[in-house]
């Protein structure tokens, strides 16, 4: 038999990891776990890889993507001039501490203009809300006189 390899999305709420869900391809197990992050109910969100092997009966569990790891965030980037070796965990998929920065930036903009966008939507909800509620009282008053 083949090994059979799935991605869980574990999220980390009140101190403890669960697992939310399992996936059979990696990009779509980050792209949840990134937009579950983005929604804030959670400390912490991870993926990790888990490899089972039905011949043997092992099984192998890789952390493939981790908010809440501060691994290579705080280490300088390696020159170019030097090989990654092949035994060092594979470095968390998040952007280098200058394009956080720069990415927070581009993001507050985005964010005032959804913010705007919300906010006019919202008033258009309430004064249609209020204009039905005034149709509904006023209309027993309009078919009284119309019959």
């Amino acid at each position: 038999m083949a090994v059979q390899t799935l991605y869980e999305v574990h999220t980390l709420k009140g101190g403890s990891w669960a697992v939310d869900s399992t996936y059979p391809d990696r990009d779509g197990a980050i792209e949840v776990a990134k937009s579950l992050h983005g929604e804030k109910h959670f400390q912490a969100v991870k993926v990790v890889k888990d490899t089972y092997d039905p011949a043997t009966g092992q099984g192998k569990e890789i952390v493939v993507f981790d908010t809440a790891s501060k691994v290579g965030r705080d280490k300088p980037a390696p020159a170019a001039d030097e090989a990654p070796s092949a035994a060092a965990p594979a470095a968390p998929l998040s952007p280098a501490p200058a394009a956080r920065v720069r990415q927070k930036g581009k993001n507050t903009k985005s964010d005032y203009a959804m913010a705007v966008k919300v906010s006019v939507l919202l008033v258009l909800i309430l004064v249609g809300g209020l204009g039905a509620i005034f149709l509904l009282h006023n209309a027993g008053g309009i078919f009284q006189k119309l019959f």
